[in-house]
């Protein structure tokens, strides 16, 4: 028994002690923060080795190992970490190499000075000429879907309603006032029977393909939203032009797009310009930015948007957002669909593959940052951002209300040292008339009260919610109770 172990022991000791020394680990770590952050801004206070594991997605002939680490970081100057412009959760938590849930400490607001964070995270390192080298930091999975509970039955409480709704109606008098009563009771009625079963049965809300940003942040507000009574059940479709569509229709209540779409379904132009314009659709807010990524291998010669003139690129799926506002992206660069050796129409995750395998030459997607699938592809291959060109992006944002010029805060991703000019869009929650302007004010109210849950429920662009931002590049028309529900959360003037 002693026997074993002492061998156990040893196996253990020799996990622990694969990779680089506490050193070497501690002045990687401090370099990605740099990278990342301001020297000023960020410093690292403990960090404990936890362990290592071979790293399986290795390439071909490469030793590569996972060392996992908890640190603590501290602030040494003001700082929001959810501010759209300047380096915040999704730089670092790529210099971190921490999932959503594996990072603590950051404040809703801002955190100030001397306030600590607290990660759970890892570094990949791969062995040369008998050196450990720092590669790129460990990915994360995103949580699964919450299973919706049962509903039960309205009849009672709809009942009720009824009753002490009959009971106002007043006696004696004419007939033009009894039809105001009638039609008012109507119209109540049917609010009363909706909120009812909604509050019961949930609020269907459109979120995106199955494996996209969309579907992620849609289960992250699902799971949060629970939490506080209000059940919102995200379900899977094509994207954000699909989710415009099935709102428009009523099979949904809730839905996600980006903010240029939405403008074109309320207007009537681009792809909704046979269906005319939607003048239900409303903004019930605007939740973080979604940049536009265009990606090539970090080895590429090419360096610019015209450099993909004759080569095969990929530009998202049909039915999504995405792919409209990269075509749209493409031709404020001079570049039309023929202009390319191939046009592919994948999915982010089908895309990267195809990269990594030099199927592909570069590929366009709108997209939060860090996105997840981008990330976890940078374990395995080296990529590189193309910025977009100043002309495009000015002509861009006049011909496409709800754009804005962006620049993505430097360490977003792995290897990014420096700010990256592009374009963005809001990602938008949204909704019609069919849910009351009080629904609305409850829902938006329990939104953006959540704080620390976004992360535990992983989602990192649920940290960028505030409502300083919440009208940044709507594009269409503000819910009324949303409007309600915003100015209760704006601080007071001093």
């Amino acid at each position: 028994m002693r026997r074993l172990l002492a061998i156990a022991l040893l196996a253990l000791l020799a996990a622990c002690s694969r990779g680089p020394d506490q050193a070497s680990l501690e002045a990687d770590l401090r370099q990605r923060l740099e990278q990342a952050f301001a020297t000023d801004s960020l410093s690292l206070a403990t960090l404990q080795r936890r362990g290592s594991a071979s790293d399986v997605n290795a390439p071909d002939g490469e030793k590569r190992v996972l060392i996992y680490f908890d640190a603590e970081l501290r602030v040494e100057r003001d700082q929001d970490f959810g501010s759209w412009d300047s380096p915040g959760v999704a730089s670092l938590i790529s210099a971190l190499g921490a999932g959503p849930r594996g990072l603590s400490g950051i404040e809703s607001g801002g955190n100030q000075r001397g306030d600590l964070l607290r990660a759970h995270g890892s570094l990949i390192y791969r062995e040369q000429d008998g050196a450990w080298l720092a590669v790129v930091p460990q990915g994360f999975t995103a949580p699964r879907a919450p299973q919706p509970s049962n509903a039960s039955s309205t009849r009672e409480s709809l009942v009720l309603a009824i009753g002490t709704a009959l009971n106002l109606s007043p006696g004696g008098t004419g007939s033009t006032e009894r039809q105001i009563i009638s039609d008012e009771l109507e119209r109540s009625l049917n609010n009363i029977q909706g909120r009812l079963s909604r509050l019961q049965h949930g609020y269907p809300m459109a979120g995106g393909p199955q494996s996209g940003q969309y579907a992620s942040f849609a289960r992250a507000m699902s799971a949060g939203l629970l939490e506080q009574g209000m059940k919102v059940q995200p379900l899977t479709t094509e994207g954000g032009l699909d989710n415009l569509r099935l709102l428009r229709s009523g099979e949904v209540l809730l839905a996600l797009s980006q903010s240029d779409a939405a403008h074109f379904a309320v207007s009537g132009a681009g792809p909704f310009e046979d269906a005319g314009p939607d003048r239900d659709l409303r903004a019930l807010a605007s939740l973080y930015p979604e940049p536009v990524h265009v990606l090539v291998r970090a080895d590429s010669t090419l360096r610019s948007i015209a450099d993909l003139r004759g080569k095969r690129i990929s530009i998202g799926l049909p039915g999504s957002a995405s792919q409209h506002t990269a075509l749209a992206i493409l031709a404020a660069h001079g570049l039309q669909p023929g202009d390319f050796a191939e046009l592919r129409r994948l999915d982010l995750q089908q895309a990267l593959g195809a990269l990594r395998e030099r199927q592909l030459d570069g590929l366009i997607q709108v997209i939060g940052s860090p996105a997840d699938n981008i990330r976890a592809a940078s374990e395995a291959f080296a990529l590189r951002l193309l910025p977009l060109d100043g002309d495009a992006i000015s002509r861009l944002q006049q011909e496409r209300p709800g754009s804005f010029a962006y620049q993505l805060p430097r360490g977003s991703y792995p290897g990014q040292t420096e700010p990256l000019a592009t374009l963005a869009v809001s990602s938008l929650l949204l909704a019609n008339q069919q849910l009351t302007g009080r629904e609305v004010e409850l829902l938006v109210g329990q939104l953006f009260s959540l704080k620390e849950q976004w992360l535990q429920h992983g989602s990192i662009q649920g940290t960028q919610l505030s409502a300083d931002n919440a009208l940044r590049g709507l594009g269409v028309p503000l819910h009324e109770g949303a409007e309600k529900a915003l100015q209760k959360l704006k601080p007071p003037r001093p």
